[in-house]
């Protein structure tokens, strides 16, 4: 796919945005924006302050492996939602390479494949 496509088709996806809180099936707010750059994502595997994710904000980073944990520092460039769907642009601070975390915002479980936190939640793991 050629890039004006791929515009197109990224501007057409933006406008079916419209950053209203989200509520899974069973009844559960999962999604809510707080302002332009800070949303809150109630999922177990969100461990920040208040569940805040803010654009430019550096979180730590544990993904699930077939053997082990990655572990890495990210910053969340963007977030959007569609369909059920919240999509996490973050950037690797050690790489700078770019990627997407998504879930599912129907799944209702502790399972996780990816998790993010703050400092400040891990510095408080302990007390």
């Amino acid at each position: 796919m050629n890039l004006p496509v791929m515009m197109v088709l990224l501007d057409c996806w933006n406008w079916n945005m419209n950053n209203e809180p989200y509520i899974n099936a069973k009844g559960h707010k999962v999604l809510e924006y707080i302002s332009d750059d800070t949303i809150i994502l109630d999922l177990p595997f969100i461990m920040t302050t208040g569940k805040r994710l803010t654009k430019g904000m550096a979180y730590l980073k544990v993904e699930r492996k077939v053997f082990g944990e990655d572990i890495s520092a990210v910053r969340l460039l963007d977030f959007q939602d569609y369909e059920g769907v919240i999509y996490l642009n973050v950037q690797d601070l050690k790489t700078n390479r770019a990627y997407n975390l998504i879930w599912n915002m129907e799944i209702d479980g502790d399972w996780w494949l990816w998790s993010l936190a703050d400092i400040e939640n891990l510095t408080n793991l302990s007390k």
